[in-house]
């Protein structure tokens, strides 16, 4: 077998390969929107693609893996639609507090365009199912995109510090090692903050994707525009 014949065997089978798993996961998707998650069973998504369950569970050996597949793949949905929120607005050269509005708006209309998705990540918890780690990596995204317009803003002289509150133990240790982590480089006080704002963040996205956000006026987008500035604001953003 010459080289380059070798070479199209390895890429076709590891392309054959991937083409079950992804088949498995759009139709996971569609029984996720039709029904959603509390019902999702590789016998219904098997039976769906007719597979029998020794070629399904060569793929995913159960429900869990099944669903950790759709669920880092909601997470890396949304935490690419925040980064690329960020792209964009380093290629507008767009003020500190533009770019952090910028991805609580990307976070809010990926989630109302993904409603189901959202929910599977955001919403009720799935009895008996543990979301592993690996989970964790791809659910970072979103946050890196936020922290990485409050590094922005502190380059430029745009993040304000503020004064340190007294914090309750937890909240302080928590603070402590996010400022030690992922979020090094901004002061604990200013990490404090963002960890309330984040809160606020899906707390408001939540009533976008559930429909109860329509009290706030005739353009929720506008809202939540509004709110994410205020948000920005209130972490120490400026500019």
């Amino acid at each position: 077998m010459t080289t380059e014949a070798a070479h199209h065997d390895r890429t076709t089978g590891a392309t054959d390969a991937a083409e079950p798993v992804e088949a498995i996961k759009a139709e996971g998707t569609r029984q996720l929107h039709r029904n959603g998650a509390l019902v999702l069973t590789p016998e219904s998504v098997r039976t769906a693609l007719g597979m029998t369950a020794t070629d399904f569970a060569r793929h995913f050996a159960s429900r869990d893996a099944l669903l950790t597949a759709l669920v880092v793949d909601a997470y890396d949905g949304m935490g690419e639609r925040a980064e690329q929120a960020v792209r964009e607005s380093a290629a507008a050269d767009a003020a500190p507090l533009a770019r952090w509005v910028a991805v609580c708006r990307a976070v809010r209309d990926w989630a109302t365009d993904h409603p189901q998705e959202y929910e599977l990540i955001y919403g009720t918890n799935i009895p008996g199912y543990d979301a592993p780690p690996e989970t964790m990596v791809a659910g970072a995204r979103t946050a890196m995109a936020l922290i990485g317009t409050l590094q922005h803003a502190a380059e430029q002289g745009a993040l304000e510090t503020g004064e340190q509150e007294e914090l309750p133990g937890p909240v302080a240790d928590a603070v402590r090692g996010l400022a030690e982590g992922m979020a090094q480089g901004l002061p604990e006080p200013v990490v404090a903050r963002l960890l309330v704002a984040w809160t606020q963040l899906f707390g408001m996205t939540g009533f976008s994707v559930f429909g109860h956000i329509a009290a706030f006026g005739e353009d929720p987008a506008a809202f939540v525009d509004h709110a994410a500035a205020a948000m920005g604001r209130y972490v120490g953003v400026r500019g």
